[in-house]
């Protein structure tokens, strides 16, 4: 690939022709910050946050929309560029809920003093996000000390907690629009949408219904990538650790790999820090009776999936899943071809029903005292588990991380202990193995074809990570 050569910060680099200013930075190590880019979506520099200065140009760029051309001279940390930084800062601020920041906003700290350790602990500032949202982060960056504009009003629009698992919050939200960028365009549900202008701008959903009147699967990929708390799932971590504490209930926890590097980032740890047995030392620590890893519900699916397809086969075109959203999604988007739609018991399903019968059975304990943990990487699990009465509780990586802070869980300098066993995995379907890997939601993946042979005959298949992918593939079937 051709290479360009540019100037940033004094320091002669290569990157590859057409890069943006933002990639060539990130690709040689030199931070800019932004709030509304996502990496694999056409960047749409809503934030003003990535500013940059280019020799000869009269006014500031934002990085992550302008490509680089031969001989460009950048500078990304200047006097000038850092004050540009911090009155957006506080513009944002000033129009966000007043419950964030508050030792900052009442004067009582300033910005070099704050730990976000302890945000967790104060009852102030009541946010999921606080302690390790992105917004406040940059606060600390740019020494937000005060704010000179007029505060908004913290409570100007109500809470949509329409849905059983996501929850909006208006006032909190900066305009970003990566919510919409994922919704429209990587999910392409369109369930998100902006309204008015200036100052007025909203995001909302569909004809500024409430969420569960749109045509929202549930998915949480907004939540995802949401930087500040205007968009999360509900939490019950209160329920949860007190359940976890109480001698009349047996709690057991399933954790899945996809968890760990999440948690890793949020613990300040290397992912080769942090393994599944330092996870299960900490839940051990806050009460939970019995850890296991998904494997063995993750086989117990799997083998569901088998016989189910194999029922299946000779009537090809069909559609495979034990994903929630993505079922609602056929249902919702292609209800002709909902009948060619295949589903089976996802691993949260068949981990509860398990811990709940034959499990509880050899242990004698009573299926009613059971309560069942998932912990997981993906935001959809809550809403399969509401809708579906699975598991009684899920968690993803933000959620564990701020129990494991209320607890004192330190996961650096935990003792790491061993999980235990609800027996041996069921060995895989040869044929099928390759078709019921589990799959990782990423933007920018591409869809992947293969051949599955069984029964005697050989079938085509392609796997989708994103709803966008399984559109592409919805559409070219029902041709």
């Amino acid at each position: 690939m051709q290479q360009v050569d540019i100037t940033i910060n004094g320091r002669k680099l290569s990157a590859p022709k057409n890069s943006t200013i933002l990639e060539a930075a990130v690709q040689n190590g030199i931070h800019i910050p932004t709030l509304c880019t996502l990496k694999g979506i056409d960047p749409k520099a809503n934030c003003r946050i990535c500013v940059v200065e280019i020799e000869r140009s009269r006014t500031f760029q934002p990085a992550c929309a302008t490509k680089i051309t031969e001989g460009m001279v950048i500078n990304t940390d200047t006097p000038a560029l850092r004050k540009s930084r911090k009155d957006t800062l506080e513009l944002l601020l000033s129009r966000h809920s007043v419950d964030c920041h508050h030792c900052m906003r009442i004067g009582s700290s300033k910005c070099d003093d704050l730990d976000p350790y302890f945000c967790e602990m104060c009852f102030f500032c009541d946010c999921v996000r606080d302690g390790i949202c992105e917004l406040q982060a940059l606060a600390r960056e740019y020494k937000v000390d005060f704010l000179p504009y007029e505060i908004e009003d913290a409570y100007k629009y109500p809470l949509d907690e329409s849905t059983a698992s996501v929850v909006r919050n208006p006032n909190k939200c900066i305009k970003c629009r990566r919510c919409i960028d994922v919704c429209c365009e990587v999910q392409t549900v369109n369930a998100l949408s902006v309204v008015n202008r200036g100052k007025d701008i909203q995001i909302v959903p569909e004809m500024e219904k409430k969420l569960i009147d749109s045509p929202c699967v549930q998915c949480g990929r907004c939540v995802s990538v949401c930087p500040t708390g205007a968009i999360y799932e509900k939490e019950q971590i209160d329920e949860l650790i007190y359940q976890a504490h109480s001698y009349d209930i047996t709690t057991v926890a399933q954790i899945s790999q996809d968890v760990l590097e999440g948690l890793a980032t949020l613990s300040k740890l290397e992912p080769s820090q942090l393994d599944i047995c330092s996870v299960a030392a900490g839940l051990r620590k806050i009460g939970v009776n019995y850890i296991v890893s998904d494997e063995f519900a993750l086989a117990a699916s799997n083998a569901q999936a088998v016989e189910k397809i194999t029922a299946r086969l000779r009537t090809a075109p069909i559609i495979v899943t034990s994903s929630y959203s993505a079922e609602k999604f056929v249902k919702t988007q292609f209800p002709d071809m909902y009948d060619r739609l295949v589903t089976y018991p996802s691993a949260l399903q068949s981990f509860d029903s398990y811990i709940k019968s034959a499990w509880a059975a050899q242990k004698g304990i009573a299926p009613a005292s059971v309560r069942t943990i998932s912990i997981t990487g993906t935001n959809e699990s809550q809403a399969e588990a509401v809708a579906n009465h699975s598991v009684d509780y899920v968690l993803n990586a933000r959620e564990l991380y701020r129990i494991f802070l209320r607890t004192g869980v330190n996961l650096g300098k935990i003792i790491p202990t061993e999980l235990d066993r609800l027996g041996t995995p069921a060995a895989p379907d040869p044929c099928f193995a390759e078709l019921l890997v589990p799959v990782e939601w990423e933007i920018g993946s591409e869809c992947r074809e293969l051949m599955v042979e069984a029964s005697g005959a050989s079938y085509r298949a392609a796997v989708g990570t994103t709803l966008g992918q399984a559109r592409e593939l919805l559409g070219k079937a029902s041709k």
